[in-house]
């Protein structure tokens, strides 16, 4: 595979449709003028799509479907892009628009869209589609020993973060919503948030409603998880009910019948069929339900903690839990867990250094400290005015970038150097619309 750095690779992209004008001159122009792509072939026959295809093995394959015979044919040779990882975007006429839902369901199709269609759209929605691709990927060379536990259903690649702490306060919910607001919005790697906690942080913080929510699974696992999900500038969310009746009754609910379709343990299994490239848990501190029936479904541990003595303790006893308590059930192995201190200031008793030390000294191994994030009141401010406060704090920017880079080896920096420049610090930005 090749190894420079995810977004520094040019997407490759096959262009079809039915006939010479139609793809040179409607298709063709968006995807010219973006240094991002490089067109490796075109097809206006079908005889000539067929053989292009397994021949130059595009990253991206952009289809008007009239080039088909039709749409089981078209299907049956879209399915050999697996092999390399493509995906591919569908253009429909309006006259077979009943027809969408039949291509939306093949694995390798990202967006299905009804023309007339903006084709700079188009190719967005194809590198976005592309870089979530490659992101996937870059997850999946450190972590092959936890997808052998997984069911045949899973999409390979996937990172399922349990973001985890055993005490409140920590700051767990900033760093798991940053996250996700970064991926999804600012990196284009599809990205799915779940927010766990009683009532669910992300609402406030996004000014999203309380509904719809978990429950909408629950009441029908399968077609209820799309209709669970709520989006934010393209980042999707997905909320623990804020009833607190409801609440409880998922979690007492899901003790004893966890392997059943409509349990806690299910919907968060569920996200790995979406082809989501990062499923990103805001658990709840502690160890109800809500937290580990989260923690048995992930494949990778986020421990946000201070550098307090309290909070040495409890990241000790979380790693117990993690690497210990769980074997049996469920392991995360140790490459796939990491630390996050947070609200560090000058003025802590313990530093960065000793705390990492005295977790060694007290455990016997500690992960690595991916990212070390200063406290600023700034973060509070930022949230309480319902701004994504990843956008308004540089350090907070940086930590979440050093996070990301964590769990997609090589995506991160090479995505902010092409936006930013090299060298350069990245740019802050007030989100491309407010909520109100």
């Amino acid at each position: 595979m090749d190894k420079m750095p995810i977004a520094e690779q040019k997407v490759t992209v096959m262009l079809a449709g039915p006939g010479h004008e139609t793809v040179f001159y409607q298709m063709q122009p968006p995807f010219l003028s973006d240094t991002r792509f490089v067109i490796s072939t075109h097809a206006t026959q079908w005889s000539n799509f067929e053989q292009s295809l397994s021949q130059m093995r595009p990253d991206l394959v952009v289809v008007q479907v009239e080039v088909a015979p039709g749409p089981d044919a078209l299907i049956q040779v879209l399915a050999e892009i697996q092999v390399w990882r493509g995906v591919a975007i569908l253009i429909l006429p309006p006259a077979i628009r009943e027809l969408r839902a039949q291509f939306e369901n093949a694995a390798i199709v990202r967006g299905v869209y009804i023309a007339p269609v903006n084709w700079g759209e188009i190719a967005q929605a194809g590198y976005a589609a592309v870089i979530t691709e490659r992101a996937k990927a870059a997850a999946t060379a450190p972590m092959q020993q936890a997808y052998l536990s997984r069911s045949a259903g899973a999409i390979i690649g996937t990172r399922v973060v349990a973001f985890v702490s055993a005490t409140g306060g920590t700051g767990r919910s900033t760093i798991a919503e940053s996250l996700a607001y970064e991926l999804s919005v600012r990196m284009n790697v599809r990205s799915l948030l779940m927010s766990f906690d009683l009532p669910p942080t992300a609402a406030p913080h996004f000014k999203m409603r309380y509904v719809p929510s978990a429950m909408e699974y629950f009441a029908r696992p399968g077609d209820g998880f799309g209709a669970s999900i709520q989006s934010r500038e393209g980042m999707d969310v997905l909320l623990a009910p804020e009833n607190s009746v409801d609440y409880q009754k998922a979690a007492e609910y899901s003790i004893s019948h966890k392997s059943e379709a409509d349990s806690i343990y299910s919907l968060v299994m569920a996200s790995w069929t979406r082809n989501y490239a990062a499923v990103l848990l805001d658990l709840p501190a502690g160890e109800q339900p809500w937290s580990m029936q989260g923690i048995a479904a992930a494949n990778t541990a986020v421990i946000v903690t201070r550098c307090t003595l309290a909070d040495m303790v409890a990241a000790r006893h979380t790693l117990i839990l993690l690497l210990e308590r769980l074997i049996g059930e469920h392991r995360i192995p140790r490459e796939s867990i990491c630390l996050v201190l947070n609200q560090v200031t000058d003025n802590s008793m313990i530093s960065v250094r000793g705390f990492y030390d005295e977790l060694v000294n007290g455990y016997g191994w500690a992960p690595p400290v991916v990212a070390v994030i200063p406290y600023t009141p700034a973060i509070i401010h930022a949230q309480d005015q319902q701004v994504p406060a990843v956008t308004r704090v540089e350090e907070l920017a940086k930590g979440i970038h050093n996070l990301a880079d964590f769990l997609f080896p090589g995506a991160v920096t090479s995505i902010l150097d092409n936006r930013n420049g090299r060298g350069h610090k990245s740019k802050l930005r007030i989100p491309r619309f407010r909520f109100t």
